[in-house]
């Protein structure tokens, strides 16, 4: 499971066809990342729908032992990453992928790139092949050169403990309302308003909401989801899209002074309407 939200994201760039072709990850946890990207590039190589853990095909496998052909894993040659990693890197990508959709790289530390492997680089990234993409991780992107950093999205990738611990209770009550809006068709602003009738804080239903949007991209990377959310995959690509970019919609609101009722009940009718 990806555990940090901007990168998620791009499982959502990806289905939406907005995928940049290298991203330049910043974070302050790299070896988590790097796990994290591994996951990504599972669900975007995958020939049908992902699904978490699967044991259909040996894509999975080859990429979690580093033994797929067309992903290549790159770390500093002892102080810096060397000129001749990245013509070995060009040399190899300059076929088509055989086992996958795309040859993927991955280069940890890149803000180790001296001038010389920087400029050989810079030729790779500068003119994009379709089944090229590229990520970069760094824990300062100050200290990427920029000639490499202007040419990359920039992403962030903060992972703080306990961060993805949300609340049990939150968690629970976001899992009923979902199940009753979603599959007993209960969509009604009053049939709502009963499950939610607690004295809920702001705080609250900032946890609700952000409980609800992990959810359903959950479903988008076709993860596990709780009991009684599987059907939950059945639905289009596009409708969970729609819905995550309400819930993303709601939340933003909530960092202002809002009618929660008010702001329940729009939400109920729109995604309805999704």
């Amino acid at each position: 499971m990806i555990k940090n939200d901007n990168i998620r994201s791009i499982v959502r760039k990806y289905y939406e066809n907005k995928m940049s072709h290298v991203f330049l990850v910043e974070t302050n946890d790299k070896c988590q990342t790097l796990k994290d990207l591994i996951e990504l590039i599972k669900i975007i190589n995958c020939e049908q729908n992902y699904v978490e853990e699967c044991s259909k095909c040996n894509l999975c496998h080859l990429i979690t032992h580093d033994s797929l052909p067309s992903l290549k894993i790159i770390s500093p040659d002892g102080q810096t990453i060397r000129k001749e990693q990245m013509e070995e890197l060009k040399n190899i990508f300059s076929s088509q992928p055989y086992f996958s959709k795309y040859n993927v790289y991955v280069i940890n530390e890149a803000e180790k790139f001296n001038a010389s492997s920087a400029n050989t680089m810079l030729k790779f990234i500068e003119e994009p092949e379709k089944n090229i993409i590229g990520f970069l991780i760094t824990n300062n992107r100050e200290n990427v050169i920029n000639t490499i950093k202007s040419r990359c999205e920039v992403i962030k990738a903060n992972y703080i403990e306990g961060e993805n611990e949300l609340s049990p209770r939150l968690y629970d009550l976001a899992i009923q309302y979902l199940k009753r809006i979603e599959f007993e068709k209960k969509k009604s602003i009053l049939y709502n308003q009963d499950l939610l009738d607690e004295k809920l804080e702001k705080e609250d239903f900032l946890v609700f909401f952000k409980v609800l949007l992990s959810l359903f991209l959950k479903v988008l990377n076709r993860e596990v989801l709780p009991d009684g959310l599987e059907k939950l995959k059945e639905k289009e690509i596009s409708e969970i899209l729609r819905k995550i970019q309400l819930i993303t919609e709601i939340i933003g609101k909530l960092n202002y002074n809002v009618n929660m009722n008010l702001l329940l009940d729009d939400f109920v009718l729109r995604m309805e309407a999704c």
